[in-house]
């Protein structure tokens, strides 16, 4: 689990207040584009993480609300990393799946995987920090970056 809190950044994290008209797009545009700003990710991995959550989503239903965890191929990514959104207003992504099923998500891990060889051990790590049902309600209410590393930690 640790190397899963190293690869999330405090300026990897991004909260999102209740705004009306969110939408799935945006919350993809708005962490890729930090990820981008911050030097993590080509210009090309916006849209290939939109490309992506079209044909394999990933929203996961948990017992108190949805998790995603876009990600894309690593030729889209300059440094390993993982940002999290934490959305204060449920966004609907597809699920994980079943893409006819609607996931009111509040958290999102997006990751940037350099290399291609590290993509499932990288997503055993986050599936197993979801199933602790208790750090992720702590999460989706946590006010600030510092809470968000706190609790990875």
């Amino acid at each position: 689990m640790n190397d899963l809190v190293n690869m999330v950044i405090s300026k990897n994290i991004t909260f999102f207040d209740e705004q009306e008209n969110l939408s799935k797009e945006t919350v993809l545009d708005d962490i890729s584009q930090l990820l981008y700003k911050n030097g993590y990710v080509k210009e090309s991995y916006s849209q290939a993480i939109k490309e992506r959550e079209a044909v394999f989503p990933t929203g996961l239903n948990t017992t108190t609300f949805g998790i995603a965890i876009p990600h894309t191929d690593s030729k889209h990514v300059n440094e390993a990393t993982i940002a999290v959104g934490v959305l204060k207003k449920p966004v609907t992504f597809q699920e994980m799946g079943a893409e006819d099923v609607e996931v009111p998500v509040r958290l999102v891990f997006m990751l940037a995987i350099k290399e291609p060889d590290k993509q499932l051990e990288t997503l055993q790590s986050v599936i197993s920090l979801i199933e602790n049902e208790e750090k992720m309600n702590a999460l989706v209410y946590s006010e600030n970056e510092s809470d968000v590393i706190q609790l990875l930690n």
